[in-house]
């Protein structure tokens, strides 16, 4: 479901608006993430690839996991293969420092 719409409000003006959306066709997939202890993993990849056919795997969209863990990709299309990627963020970090010029 979507719909779009502008809007510029003047000066001092309160705007109030509903919108009514039909149901889309198009599927979606939401997931949470959780790391082994259970609780939800933020920052995480999550690789969505579109499979099958006679071409090799394409990336079909590519996001990150929310502060709870969450993710979504859509709308997808009907009836098409889809392989999902994550990629936990483990990576230690640490700053760089730039020497001072003389």
């Amino acid at each position: 479901m979507q719909s779009v719409f502008y809007v510029r409000p003047a000066q001092r003006e309160q705007v109030e608006t509903t919108v009514t959306l039909h149901a889309a066709d198009r599927p979606v997939l939401l997931g949470t993430i959780v790391g082994d202890d259970g609780k939800p993993l933020a920052d995480a990849l999550a690789v969505l690839y579109a499979s099958g056919g006679t071409q090799p795997d394409t990336v079909a969209g590519v996001t990150f996991s929310d502060t709870l863990g969450r993710f979504v990709f859509g709308p997808l299309e009907p009836g098409v293969l889809y392989q999902v990627s994550i990629h936990a963020d483990t990576m230690l970090r640490r700053t760089l420092e730039q020497p001072e010029e003389s």
